[in-house]
């Protein structure tokens, strides 16, 4: 679960960085122009690690239960 934690720590931090850079007046200062590209594409990436995150938790939870309740 270390692995999912971070996984999701380092997606939310991409996904506010990008937020950040893309819907405010201050990011849209600090990155204008073509470096909008920069937090734009690091929150798309940030949430393709946090949906990375969310299933491998869900895997790992379905694994949990399955050999809790002694079937394969």
């Amino acid at each position: 679960m270390r692995a999912v934690t971070g996984l999701a720590m380092l997606g939310l931090a991409l996904a506010l960085f990008g937020w950040w850079g893309v819907f405010t007046a201050a990011g849209g200062r600090h990155f204008d122009e073509m470096d909008g590209l920069i937090p734009f594409f690091a929150g798309v990436a940030g949430l393709a690690l946090l949906a990375i995150a969310a299933i491998v938790a869900l895997i790992a939870w379905r694994r949990r239960s399955r050999r809790a309740s002694g079937t394969r």
